[in-house]
């Protein structure tokens, strides 16, 4: 079950950025006198009225004139719309301060190992999801021989020093990952990404592809259609497909790497 906080903080945060806005633009009107606009119609046209309540009189606006009174319906306007912002912001952050989605699954975590043998979870628990997720990507599928291993934090034997460094990050993140599983596109056409790898917050399945020598002419087109029938598949770039490059003379970014693990799979 995804995890909304992330997107209420965002929206929160939104609003502190339109409270500040609003609260400058109102700052403009200060000193601007207490009257109101008031408006009626006449023979279906608009008719305008300011009203001085400290004088108690309601004077008609010409129609020459009514740019005098656009100050105040833009002032009554932030008014306005100042007060719903922090009323709106208020109630979210409250909200936020209770909200806890994880809440469901500690009623199945909370109970004893004995129950839980018992209970079948209305939520599929953060291992049972990974577990299922696993089983459908297994890793190794590629059967092409590997030229050059290099051991991973896991133990497991991938085919560059590159793919080592974005393996051994992705543990680093607790992020669960499958090295090279199968997977079928359009046209039963097989490619065997480089890993698969799992937001276990969202539930949402990400493909990664490292492309390595990316100035090499011939590696860059054969990737270049792979990359087309990944889309053509439905398997859109920056959505469905992470990428990351490097080329003779340009290394691989670490710190990219990262970006990525947090923007995505976090």
């Amino acid at each position: 079950m995804e995890n909304y906080l992330g997107k209420l903080e965002e929206q929160l945060r939104e609003l502190d950025a339109l409270q500040k806005l609003s609260d400058k633009k109102l700052r403009r009107f200060k000193g601007l006198p207490d009257n109101h606009i008031r408006v009626s119609t006449s023979n279906g046209c608009y008719q305008y009225f300011i009203v001085d309540k400290s004088r108690k009189e309601c004077v008609y606006v010409p129609s020459a004139e009514i740019k005098n009174v656009q100050k105040f319906v833009q002032r009554d306007y932030e008014v306005k719309v100042n007060k719903t912002i922090k009323g709106l912001r208020t109630k979210l952050a409250k909200f936020i301060k209770n909200y806890d989605i994880d809440a469901i699954n500690k009623v199945y975590d909370n109970s004893s190992p004995g129950k839980q043998k018992l209970i079948t979870p209305l939520v599929k628990t953060k291992e049972d999801l990974i577990k299922e997720w696993r089983e459908e990507h297994p890793s190794f599928q590629n059967t092409f021989p590997l030229e050059c291993e290099y051991l991973t934090n896991r133990g497991e034997s991938v085919r560059s020093k590159s793919e080592k460094i974005i393996a051994d990050l992705l543990g680093s993140y607790n992020v669960p990952y499958q090295y090279e599983p199968l997977l079928e596109l359009q046209g039963y056409y097989s490619v065997y990404p480089d890993f698969a790898v799992l937001n276990v917050r969202t539930g949402k399945k990400y493909y990664w592809e490292h492309l390595g020598i990316v100035s090499d002419p011939d590696y860059a087109i054969k990737n270049f259609w792979k990359i087309q029938k990944y889309e053509k598949s439905g398997y859109l770039i920056g959505r469905d497909v992470i990428l990351t490059f490097e080329s003779e003379g340009i290394p691989l970014d670490v710190n990219l790497i990262k970006e990525k693990i947090e923007e995505f799979l976090l």
